[in-house]
């Protein structure tokens, strides 16, 4: 069983050498000769298989091949620059401005749009009646509960990853309507 296994495998090493020395005959081939050939009729002609016998056939000696070595590309800017750059838009899509929210409604979905989108490393800050509402995220939407009874502004600011702030949005107002007690008669 071994000798079989030996066998295949010298046969497998003697077909790889005869492709490789086949493939290197092969491309000597590419490195052919060129010829210059002129017909009866005055045409000229190039090939590198001159007909046999043909007196006209002449050798020429090409120049070597033009080349260039490759460019390298522009390195893009860093991640510290794009960072830097601030926003076009930074805009809180709801709530809307003046809007009022319900005495059933318990809490209020901040959403914000931003262009270009939200960097890597980069945190979007809530800021609720002008103090940040919890911990700056990277996330464009929010959520607000237990407001209550009366007039609140909402704004977020978008802070780089050393802390700075890139992009703030305009202030909105809101008005929270709750029931009370001075107006349920009994």
């Amino acid at each position: 069983m071994e000798t079989i296994q030996m066998e295949k495998t010298m046969s497998l090493q003697k077909n790889k050498t005869i492709i490789a020395l086949l493939a290197l005959f092969l491309s000597l081939g590419v490195a052919a000769q060129v010829y210059r050939i002129v017909d009866e009729q005055g045409n000229v002609k190039y090939t590198d298989q001159p007909p046999a016998n043909d007196p006209s056939a002449e050798a020429l000696q090409l120049p070597s091949v033009n080349t260039q070595p490759a460019v390298s590309p522009r390195e893009s800017s860093t991640e510290s620059e794009k960072q830097e750059v601030g926003y076009k838009e930074v805009v809180i899509l709801t709530p809307a401005q003046d809007s009022t929210i319900t005495p059933g409604q318990l809490e209020v979905v901040v959403q914000v749009y931003l262009e270009p989108a939200l960097r890597s490393g980069h945190r979007v800050q809530l800021i609720h009646n002008g103090q940040p509402h919890g911990p700056a995220a990277p996330a464009t939407s929010f959520v607000i509960d237990s407001l209550i009874r009366g007039e609140h502004t909402v704004q977020v600011q978008v802070i780089d990853s050393a802390d700075n702030p890139v992009g703030q949005s305009a202030t909105v107002t809101i008005h929270v309507k709750r029931h009370s007690i001075q107006h349920n008669p009994k």
